[in-house]
This record gives structure tokens, sequence and C-alpha cells, in this order.
């Protein structure tokens, strides 16, 4: 079972910090010292962040660090880096899962459960293993199921999202000629490469919105962050 592990460390890795935009959702502190919430990290408008499972996601994502660099020690500054990563996804979840919850979007348990059993590194011989799947939780991402099948959740959630802001990203074909033409100088190959060309300019066109919707989302949320309570960074 280690060897196991210890192969699929990667895929497993990156099964937790796929979702880009997340990762990326920006985010402004409010300095300033909140004592009758002791524990809160951050606000993302009224729900509140604790700082004790911010800290369990900083060691969860500290182990995964070391575990890439193998044998070296991560350097001060890659720790504050991680530190600040962390905290930045967490609200950027939230502030996903509001929007989600303000459009009455939501992932069934069937819908976790379905995307889980196609994860190759929770299955054996082809097919989802239960044992297998939590032992990898347990001692390859040490989180328990309720937290990792919560975090996968909201990541489908993001996922609906973004496919439903991309059905307005929708090109027609004058504006696939003109936009063909103006890259390429010609429209020698159009026929041939239209399929795909349509394809790849619907994908930028669907990430474009999704941008403009997230610059937006993060205007209207109002985030207050108090990390420099717990940690200072030099």
């Amino acid at each position: 079972m280690t060897k196991f592990i210890h192969k699929h460390k990667k895929t497993i890795f990156w099964i937790i910090f796929i979702g880009i935009i997340l990762s990326t959702f920006a985010y402004f502190g409010v300095s300033g010292y909140v004592t009758k919430d002791a524990d809160t990290v951050a606000i993302v408008n009224s729900v509140k962040i604790s700082y004790t499972k911010y800290n369990m996601n900083v060691n969860k994502a500290f182990s995964s660090q070391r575990e890439q660099k193998k044998d070296s020690e991560l350097t001060a500054e890659e720790q504050k880096q991680i530190r600040i990563n962390v905290l930045q996804s967490m609200i950027s979840e939230e502030a996903f899962s509001q929007a989600a919850n303000k459009y009455r979007l939501k992932v069934t348990d069937d819908e976790v459960i379905a995307y889980l059993q196609q994860i190759p590194a929770f299955q054996k011989n082809g097919k989802f293993d239960h044992k297998t799947y939590f032992q990898i939780l347990q001692y390859g991402l040490n989180t328990t199921p309720e937290e990792f099948e919560e975090s996968r959740r909201t990541a489908l959630l993001t996922d609906r999202l973004k496919f439903i802001i991309s059905l307005l990203s929708k090109v027609t074909d004058s504006e696939a000629r003109s936009e063909y033409l103006r890259r390429n100088g010609n429209m020698k190959n159009w026929e041939t490469e239209k399929g795909k060309f349509i394809e790849t300019l619907t994908g930028e066109k669907g990430n474009y919105f999704f941008g403009q919707w997230g610059s937006q989302l993060q205007q209207q949320t109002q985030i207050k962050e108090y990390l420099s309570k717990f940690e200072k960074f030099q």
C-alpha cells in the first residue's frame, strides 16, 4: 500500500489543488483585531473562516510540498507563500460557494460519488475500491472522507458555475471566420481547421467571461483577513 501511495502521490496532490480559478482568486486584507472571534482568520461576507481549520490545511500543504521536495526542507519564504496561498484558496472557495448558493446550484451526493469513482488513484483493477480510498485519504492525504468529499463538492460547484457562464460564450461562424483571418492572415486552411479553431475560440471566450464574472464577484464580496493577528511574517 505504501508503494501504491508513493506511486500516485503527485496525482493525488493535484486532485487537491486542481481548481486553478480558486487558487488565483484575489482577496484584500483588512487590518484589525477581533476580540470576540479569537479563532477567526478571515470573514467572507458574514461567514467566518476559523484559524484552526486554516492551520490544518496549512499543515497538509506543508506535508504535500515536503513530499514533493523529498530531502529538501521548506524555506521560510516558501512556508510564508504556502500560508498565504492556503488562505487565498479558503477565501476563494467560500466566495464561490456562496455564489453557487445564490444561484441555487447544488451538487448531490451521488454526483460526488460518481466523480470519486472515476479517479484512477482510488481504483483497484479498474474499479473504485473503498479500502484503497480510505487508506489514501488517511495515510496519503492526512484527511477524512468528509473533508475530502466536501472539497470535491465545492470544486464541482465551481465547474458548474463555469459551465453556466460559458454558455454565454457561443461563437458564431462569422465571428470565427473574422478571428481566424486576423490570426492567420488568410483563409487557406479554414475548412480543414474550422472545427478545432471554433472549439479553441469558444474555450477562450468562456474563460474570458468567467474571468469577468470572477472580477465582478470579487468587487461584490466583502472580505476581512486577520492572518497577521496569528502569524507575523518577516
